[in-house]
């Protein structure tokens, strides 16, 4: 009798492996959003009042987040129009270019735009009106949106590749031109694809605290993440009300995670889509438009980076290996977290399997939509002290470093593996049964079948946990500083800004090599014949 093929509900089944995987992925989601209820019950009631006005901050945390994605996208979308539709090289060079931007250290940019705008910086010297980019309302937008840019720009290259090439040729043909072509046609095509971005953008500008915090924002303009954690800090008395204000946005974060996972559907919703396949002709007016704007917002993501090399080249080392002797010292910053990465990494991508086949899409999302300061602020109150007791303070801290970073790189592993498992061909996976594999052994298989994009997953999920930053600087001690607590420590000092600058680009450096060891390992792989 042959055998038989497996149903649509058995493919690709893990077995009992995929069960234990998938309880470890929710054990990870509880362990993550449990201490805010723990904190509640050995905190309440919470004080009050919060040393802020809640309906104000609250309206900022909406407003400036809608304001920023909006910039984003506005920035990003027309980028993504011109290298997915578009022959224009330099369009899509600078679409490739902006993901790394997408994916630097908050720590990193937020000192490198301090260092470029800020007072004295590099461009504010020359040009004055530029200083508003580093400071009060305009500086948050110009913050958070910054992030977002190459987000944009890279979901609507995909949304544009993707699309048939004879729409567009077709619109050609009847006579649609220029702004008309765009307006009736290539953004219509990529606007479902731009109000994902856009929510994406909005969610982690409402639930970002750590730019504000080193980029030294006015009270006036932080957000209710960043409130949580001056109470956390600076107000003692009022420890029962940071549960209740993470609790809140928790109930937030997660209705809008949901909202975007039903928006994502039948989308490329990871940026590594990005192709940029555009065969419209420009002419060469457009054509030199196109190079122009490309080269203005290429320009823009990496001057921050720029910045920091030069602000670093006036550093005094000595200085900065005295400052870090506070904590860990820098090669030890440098290795707890790579450290860190290795293992949020590992994590990340085992967490993943799972989590990419749907069921857990929601969990994993909603990770890094709660605000990392939440967690951080409700882990330390609920977990801190015991673990302290059983593990001592030092192991204590890195296991709540090395959650709040795995909860950081798993939704981008498992979004970027769920692609690479759905563009595995119904034949490969039926093969791969048929031949008896299960459990472990057809795990093994698929991830061979598709090493470049693991790769390319493990990359982000390094990147991420490098760039972690909101729980840290909560859970952290002296002796497990990462690279990113020690910006802060060093920009908190206020006399060591060259020194936090060499420390933020060795940061930096750290970042982008771990994407491009991804993305070099992705094509090595792709080259030997893989998926």
């Amino acid at each position: 009798m042959a055998p038989r093929l497996a149903a649509d509900h058995e493919r690709l089944s893990l077995g009992r492996l995929g069960g234990a995987l998938a309880t470890a992925a929710w054990l990870v989601a509880l362990l993550y959003t449990l201490p805010l209820a723990l904190a509640l019950a050995l905190f309440w009631p919470p004080g009050w009042p919060p040393p802020f006005s809640l309906p104000r901050v609250l309206a900022w945390t909406l407003a400036q987040a809608a304001a920023s994605a909006t910039l984003a996208v506005a920035v990003g979308w027309p980028l993504g129009v011109l290298a997915g539709f578009y022959g224009s090289r330099a369009a899509r060079a600078a679409v490739a270019a902006s993901l790394a931007p997408f994916m630097s250290p908050v720590a990193a940019v937020a000192a490198g735009m301090r260092a470029l705008y800020g007072e004295g910086g590099l461009a504010s010297r020359l040009l004055p009106w530029l200083e508003p980019l580093a400071r009060g309302w305009t500086g948050v937008l110009a913050l958070h949106s910054y992030f977002n840019i190459g987000l944009a720009a890279a979901l609507a290259a995909a949304a544009a590749g993707s699309t048939e090439a004879a729409v567009a040729e077709h619109a050609r043909m009847l006579g649609l031109r220029g702004a008309r072509l765009w307006l009736r046609v290539l953004l219509p095509l990529t606007a479902r694809v731009a109000l994902y971005a856009w929510g994406i953008a909005f969610l982690y500008s409402a639930t970002s605290a750590a730019p504000l915090l080193v980029e030294g924002a006015a009270y006036r303009y932080y957000t209710l993440e960043a409130w949580l954690y001056v109470v956390y800090r600076g107000f003692p008395g009022l420890a029962g009300l940071v549960p209740v204000l993470a609790l809140l946005e928790l109930g937030a974060a997660a209705a809008a995670s949901m909202l975007l996972l039903r928006a994502a559907r039948g989308l490329p919703s990871s940026p590594l889509a990005a192709r940029g396949e555009g065969s419209l002709p420009l002419s060469r007016g457009w054509r030199l438009a196109a190079a122009s704007y490309s080269a203005l917002v290429t320009a823009y993501l990496y001057a921050p980076v720029a910045a920091l090399a030069v602000q670093a080249a006036g550093a005094d080392p000595g200085r900065l290996l005295e400052a870090a002797a506070a904590g860990p010292g820098l090669a030890g910053a440098v290795a707890n977290s790579l450290a860190y990465a290795a293992a949020a990494t590992a994590l990340s991508l085992l967490l993943g399997v799972p989590a990419s086949g749907g069921r857990l899409a929601v969990a994993a999302l909603s990770l890094v939509a709660v605000a990392p300061v939440a967690y951080g602020v409700s882990a330390s109150l609920a977990y801190f002290r015991p673990l302290s007791r059983l593990l001592g303070e030092a192991n204590a801290s890195r296991l709540l470093i090395v959650l709040a970073h795995t909860a950081a790189g798993l939704p981008l592993a498992s979004r970027v593996l769920a692609e690479a498992w759905g563009r595995l061909q119904r034949e490969v996976g039926d093969t791969m049964l048929l031949l008896g594999l299960r459990g472990a052994r057809l795990l093994r298989h698929i991830l061979a079948a598709t090493a470049p994009v693991a790769a390319m997953a493990a990359g982000l999920a390094a990147a991420a946990s490098l760039g972690e930053f909101g729980a840290s600087i909560v859970v952290s001690v002296p002796a497990t500083w990462s690279m990113t607590v020690l910006v802060y420590e060093l920009l908190s000092a206020g006399r060591l800004f060259h020194e936090a600058c060499l420390a933020a680009l060795i940061l930096e450096a750290m970042s982008l090599s771990a994407i491009l060891l991804a993305q070099a390992a992705a094509g090595r792989l792709a080259g030997q014949g893989r998926l």
